[in-house]
């Protein structure tokens, strides 16, 4: 079921405000989803990322897995300095909503 446009901007806003915690650091998509999976469905989760990545506000890297053929690839993001800025309301975008 796709979600309604104002809960994938609340989605999109939780994202970059947690990516905005953990900056410089990146993260792995599994961590991501772990830790927004009670509230989110892990689809839900990856077009969010991947809208934020399309708009510049998160890096998004990807590794060979020292795991094995299972784990292909990590994926890991990293938030960008236009995401701190949007974060800071140094800059607007209305397909984001931060909550203060």
């Amino acid at each position: 079921m796709e979600l309604q446009t104002e809960k994938k901007k609340e989605l999109r806003g939780n994202l970059l405000q947690f990516l905005c915690t953990i900056y410089p650091h990146p993260i792995s998509r599994e961590s991501v989803y772990e830790t927004f999976f009670e509230y989110w469905e892990t689809d839900d989760i990856l077009k969010a990322l991947q809208y934020l990545v399309d708009k510049g506000y998160l890096e998004e890297t990807r590794l060979k897995s020292p795991f094995g053929s299972a784990f292909e690839r990590i994926h890991n993001y990293r938030l960008t300095a236009k995401g701190q800025d949007l974060y800071d309301q140094s800059i607007t975008d209305d397909g984001i909503h931060v909550r203060r």
